[in-house]
């Protein structure tokens, strides 16, 4: 999972961090998505019969909305040029606090955009008989 983590952590930021800043990013991705993973284990996950068997809310989730978060906070014009991109980089190496602003409403949108699909899609799935998405055993 910790590869995975790190690859999904780096994505959005592919192409305006450099290779130091992304090597923290797997890391920084592997640990936190380990830590997230945990949620599917508490009382409130079996309460809400949460399934997640491939654990993609801890990695692609919460990973994606940190990568995102991250690219705001770490990306920088000078590696964004090397494509012969154009952006005003992010906070901490070019300062520019609303590259952080635009980021966290990307990752907002993001969230909004797969819950309301995924939700949909269920739902749908849950009308076809025989595919009910809760369905219970019987004897």
């Amino acid at each position: 999972m910790g590869a995975i983590a790190g690859l999904v952590m780096i994505t959005p930021a592919a192409g305006f961090i450099d290779l130091a800043t992304a090597f923290f990013f797997g890391v920084f991705g592997a640990l936190i998505c380990r830590q997230a993973l945990r949620l599917k284990f508490t009382d409130f996950a079996r309460r809400w019969k949460w399934v997640d068997n491939g654990d993609t809310f801890a990695t692609h989730c919460i990973g994606g909305f940190m990568g995102t978060i991250g690219t705001g906070l770490f990306a920088q014009k000078a590696v964004a040029a090397y494509g012969g991109v154009e952006v005003d980089g992010g906070v901490f190496f070019d300062g520019n606090i609303r590259q952080l602003g635009i980021q966290i409403v990307e990752a907002l949108v993001g969230f909004t955009w797969s819950f309301v699909g995924s939700f949909i899609l269920i739902a749908l799935v849950d009308c076809i008989p025989g595919f009910e998405v809760l369905a219970e055993d019987k004897d």
